[in-house]
């Protein structure tokens, strides 16, 4: 049985859930949303950061005495989180279009080409797209100083899945949580020994040439120029390495290009990933420049034809059986193939 203080809480949790539906049913009629004033969505922004606030107050304390509670803090986390993003680009259009002292527009305003959305990669744990994808979410999120700490945990939460969500699965919605999430990101995935060895780990399971065609080396040539260069910005000297990576990468070619490449090469001089990798792209290019032109009609022998007299030419007539529908020849060849058929049937 619920106590009176528990019964309280709950009125009381109830009452700050109302005022974000009621935030959140504002936003979600548009005329009404655009009709407000900028100082009227800021105070209603407000409004929602502290009735949140006192939620999740709310939630803590009716936990800790009740530890079955089947309140559905994701529904109104959602609700929560949408209605701030819109009140936050509402915000942000109406200041940006505001007139400054001397009637102009501020320059925020100023039109600029709509260019399409970066679309993330969702993060699975894979140290060799760590990298990236932490430049990439701070240059679109972290950056983004119309969004709060809040916002950036969410968008945090929705570009992970597998270990990375888990690791910060757990974290409360509030805005000191972010900079935790960011810190257990970096501890465990920037781990420069494990990311070296993963590109390494690609650079020798690059996949051996089964034919040696232009797409199949451009492939190769692409894949292995991605893996230095990942290496190189890891402040890694792959340039001492070219005798090995070459031994490498010349078990991976099939036995006519390998030849080829011991054929062109200056024996004197020592082996070049730079080189290899030109002579790589010139063979690509000489097997498609030899390859026949799919634009060239096909030659394909023509049957002979009894009947050679075509529309508009001169008929000729037989001589044998003062016909105009074939050549002498023609008849000749016919009688000698029945001949030859009556030979066989006696």
């Amino acid at each position: 049985m619920a106590t009176d203080s528990e019964t309280s809480l709950h009125a009381s949790r109830g009452y700050v859930k109302g005022a974000i539906t009621r935030l959140h049913s504002f936003v979600s009629n548009e005329s009404e949303l655009e009709e407000s004033t900028l100082q009227a969505l800021t105070t209603r922004k407000e409004r929602l950061l502290t009735a949140f606030y006192e939620y999740e107050g709310f939630n803590m304390r009716i936990l800790s005495m009740r530890a079955d509670d089947d309140e559905d803090v994701a529904a109104v986390e959602d609700k929560y989180l949408y209605t701030l993003t819109v009140l936050n680009e509402v915000i942000s259009r109406k200041t940006s279009s505001v007139e400054d002292s001397k009637g102009h527009v501020s320059t925020i305003a100023r039109s600029k080409t709509k260019l399409p959305a970066i679309q993330m990669s969702i993060f699975s744990g894979n140290y060799v797209e760590y990298v990236a994808f932490q430049l990439l979410f701070t240059s679109l999120i972290h950056n983004d100083l119309t969004l709060d700490n809040v916002q950036k945990l969410y968008y945090l939460r929705s570009y992970l899945k597998n270990e990375p969500y888990d690791l910060i699965k757990n974290l409360p919605l509030t805005a000191s949580s972010y900079d935790q999430a960011r810190q257990l990101m970096e501890e465990r995935y920037n781990n420069r020994y494990r990311i070296v060895n993963e590109h390494i780990g690609q650079l020798l399971d690059l996949p051996a040439f089964v034919k040696s065609t232009p797409e199949n080396i451009r492939n190769f040539v692409a894949s292995l120029k991605q893996t230095l260069a990942a290496l190189q910005n890891l402040d890694v000297k792959v340039e001492t390495w070219d005798p090995i990576i070459v031994c490498i990468l010349n078990r991976k070619l099939d036995t006519y290009t390998a030849r080829s490449y011991q054929m062109e090469r200056d024996t004197a001089e020592e082996h070049s990933v730079k080189y290899f990798i030109e002579y790589l792209e010139r063979r690509a290019l000489a097997l498609e420049n030899a390859a026949p032109s799919t634009a060239m009609p096909s030659t394909k022998a023509k049957g002979l034809s009894i009947n050679v007299a075509s529309a508009g030419e001169k008929a000729v007539t037989c001589h044998y059986c003062k016909s105009n529908n074939h050549k002498l020849f023609s008849r000749v060849l016919w009688n000698a193939i029945n001949s030859v058929k009556i030979i066989n049937y006696v």
